[in-house]
């Protein structure tokens, strides 16, 4: 198991990956069902696309919520709207846009903002000429990732809901797994401290003892 997911189940709990994913689901099932009450096409495409975020971004700080992390949501900088954060144990998640692919996501100021604090996941180029300080590793940030299908595809669910967690610059994962995936992760930790640690094998002794025959005996 790598370092960064490491991290992630020993700060937040299995329900809130579970709920986010249950969320992510209840969302688009929502914002198809508004969207087709509410708008013709070719309008509904573009309302579709922000119903979606609006309910995911709902989903994600309920969940948050639910389960008694820290949630904020706020300003964009340079302003211009809000992101939803969520923080445990110095790990802070936000949202990644929601695309047709798992690629990288828009490379937005404040996501940009909050990748560059996984530096430290990235190996330091040496510099013979400078001394280079290495980056703190207090924080880290992931990003939950939600993915559309293809057009002509389900439009009521997600195709993937999942857990990324960006190099610094934003234009590759160090990480991407599936929630389902981290969740079973979860699973084979509970399941590994739970068992029972072996007794001691304790080796009986099974001589057949036997009198001995008194010198007078005939």
């Amino acid at each position: 198991m790598s370092a960064p997911i490491a991290r992630i189940l020993d700060s937040y709990p299995a329900t809130f990956f579970r709920q986010s994913l249950e969320y992510a689901d209840a969302g688009f099932g929502e914002a198809w069902a508004l969207a087709s009450r509410h708008a013709e096409e070719p309008e509904r495409a573009n309302m579709l696309g922000q119903l979606r975020h609006a309910r995911c971004e709902a989903g994600f700080r309920k969940a948050a919520r639910d389960n008694g992390l820290a949630v904020l949501a706020p300003h964009t900088e340079p302003a211009g709207g809000r992101y939803s954060l969520v923080e445990a144990g110095g790990i802070y998640l936000i949202r990644s846009n929601i695309q047709r692919h798992c690629g990288p996501p828009r490379a937005t100021a404040f996501r940009q903002q909050w990748a560059e604090v996984n530096a430290w996941l990235s190996p330091l180029q040496p510099d013979l000429l400078r001394e280079i300080r290495s980056p703190s590793t207090d924080r880290m940030c992931g990003m939950l990732v939600i993915t559309a299908h293809p057009r002509r595809g389900e439009p009521t669910v997600p195709a993937f809901v999942g857990l990324g967690i960006p190099n610094a610059d934003l234009t590759d994962w160090v990480r991407l797994i599936a929630l389902t995936d981290l969740l079973a992760l979860y699973h084979d930790a509970d399941s590994a401290a739970r068992k029972p640690s072996e007794a001691p094998v304790e080796v009986k002794d099974v001589a057949i003892p036997r009198l001995k025959k008194r010198p007078d005996a005939g």
